[in-house]
C-alpha cells in the first residue's frame, strides 16, 4: 500500500491509551500510514503530545542526547508551522516520509544520529535564511507602470504585452497585482519550460481551479472559456517559453488559444515577456500569426535596461539605508545593468545577514564586503 501522509493518524496498539510510544515491532512489516483515513494535507497528523512522548523516551533510553531532541521538536513545529504534510516534510530534508514518521514516533529501527544529523543541517541553513532581512514588497516605477497596465487591461477588457529584461521585477509586480486582485477576478499562470499545447491549456485549467483526469483536451479548452467572463484578468508571465523552448507548432497553437480565449470571453489578458519574447512576436518567423493577438492590444509596455535612480534608492530605504552614492553606487549600476535589479535586492539580504552576524547595523560597507566577498568568489 501506498503512503498516505494526508491521513489522520490512528492509534497504533497501545500508544494512545497507555502514552507509551509505539515499539519497532508494533509496526514491523506494515507501511506507517496504513489504515489511515483520507483528509486535507493541513499538517502532520501526529498529536504534539505524542510526539513529546516519544521524544522523551528516545532521550530516557540513551537512544538520543537531550540535544537531539530540540532538534526533532524544532523541525516538527516548523513543518507543521507551515501546514507541511508529511511527504513534503520529508523531501524539505531528503529522507523518506517513512523514515520520519519513525523518527517522531520512536519507531525507527536503526540508529537516529544520521536522520537527526539531515534535521539539524536543515535547521542551520533555515536559521541563516531567516537573519535576511525581508522588506516585503516595494512598490518601484516599475510596479506603478504594470499595477496601470493590468487595471487597464481588466477594465478596459483588452490584450496587454509587457516587456522587459529578465530580473527586473516584472513577476513580482505581476504576482502582487494578482495577490491585490484575488478575489476571483485575477488569473496568473506562468508559461511552463517547453510547453505542450495540453500542458499549457491545463496549466491555465488549474488557474480557473478546473479538475480534470482523463478528459480530452477540447473539452478542458472550452471548460477554461466558460470559467472565464469579461469580469477576469488572465496573466501569462514569461509566455516567451513557448516560442523559445518548444517548437514553432507548439508555440503557434499555444498564442492562438490565448486568442481563442479573449475571443470567447471578452476577459483582460496581460502578457508578459523578455525582450526574446518581443522579438519573436514582432520579427519572428510566425510574426505574421501572432500579429492577430498582437493586434487586439491596447497598450505595449516595454520596461528599461536601467531603472531611475529614485527605484535604487526606494529599495535602499526599504533596508533602512541612505541613498547609495560613490562607489557604492557605481557598484549598484553596474550590478544592475549586467544581472538585473533582483541581485541587488539579493546582495542586499546577504550584506544584512553578513553585518547581523558581525552584530552591526547595515551599512553601504557591509554592502561592499558582501560584493567583495562575492567577486573573490567568482575570481579565485
Amino acid at each position: 500500500m501506498q503512503d498516505n501522509d494526508n491521513a489522520a493518524v490512528q492509534p497504533l496498539n497501545n500508544a494512545q491509551t497507555t502514552g507509551n510510544p509505539v515499539q519497532a515491532d508494533d509496526v514491523a512489516g506494515r507501511d506507517p500510514q496504513e489504515g489511515l483515513a483520507a483528509a486535507p494535507a493541513d499538517g502532520i497528523k501526529i498529536p504534539g503530545d505524542r510526539l513529546e512522548r516519544c521524544v522523551q523516551s528516545l532521550v530516557r533510553d540513551g537512544k538520543i542526547t537531550d540535544e537531539q531532541g530540540d532538534v526533532v521538536r524544532w523541525f516538527y513545529q516548523w513543518a507543521q508551522g507551515g501546514g507541511m504534510s508529511l511527504s513534503a516534510a520529508a523531501r524539505a530534508v531528503e529522507i523518506s516520509p517513512t523514515s520520519l514518521y519513525r523518527l517522531f514516533t520512536a519507531t525507527y529501527a536503526a540508529s537516529y544520529d544520521g536522520l537527526v544529523a539531515k534535521l539539524e543541517k536543515f535547521r542551520r541553513v533555515e536559521e541563516r535564511r531567516a537573519r535576511r532581512m525581508d522588506v516585503g514588497f516595494v512598490e518601484t516605477s516599475t510596479w506603478r507602470k504594470i499595477d496601470a497596465v493590468c487595471t487597464q487591461a481588466l477594465t478596459m477588457q483588452f490584450p496587454a504585452f509587457i516587456y522587459g529584461p529578465s530580473q527586473m521585477g516584472k513577476t513580482k509586480c505581476l504576482e502582487e497585482f494578482a495577490r491585490r486582485n484575488n478575489h476571483g477576478t485575477t488569473k496568473f499562470v506562468r508559461m511552463p519550460c517547453a510547453p505542450s499545447f495540453p500542458y499549457f491549456v491545463k496549466t491555465i485549467g488549474r488557474a480557473c481551479f478546473i479538475s480534470y483526469s482523463s478528459e480530452n483536451i477540447d473539452h478542458i479548452r472550452d471548460r477554461v472559456c466558460n470559467a472565464l467572463t469579461s469580469r477576469n484578468l488572465l496573466i501569462v508571465d514569461e509566455f516567451h517559453q513557448a516560442m523559445v523552448t518548444s517548437n514553432e507548432k507548439v508555440s503557434v497553437k499555444v498564442m492562438e488559444f490565448i486568442r481563442e480565449i479573449y475571443d470567447r470571453t471578452g476577459c483582460g489578458i496581460v502578457l508578459c515577456a523578455t525582450d526574446v519574447g518581443r522579438a519573436e512576436v514582432e520579427q519572428g518567423r510566425n510574426a505574421g500569426t501572432y500579429d492577430q493577438l498582437r493586434r487586439r492590444g491596447m497598450v505595449k509596455l516595454v520596461l528599461p535596461a536601467m531603472p531611475p535612480f529614485s527605484d535604487i534608492r526606494k529599495i535602499a530605504a526599504a533596508f533602512g539605508l541612505p541613498a547609495p552614492e560613490g562607489r557604492a553606487l557605481d557598484t549598484i549600476r553596474v550590478m544592475i545593468k549586467t544581472d538585473g535589479l533582483g541581485k541587488f535586492v539579493k546582495y542586499l539580504q546577504a550584506a544584512s545577514v553578513h553585518a547581523g552576524n558581525r552584530k552591526e547595523k547595515l551599512s553601504w560597507d557591509s554592502f561592499a564586503e558582501v560584493c567583495d566577498g562575492m567577486a573573490a568568489l567568482a575570481n579565485p
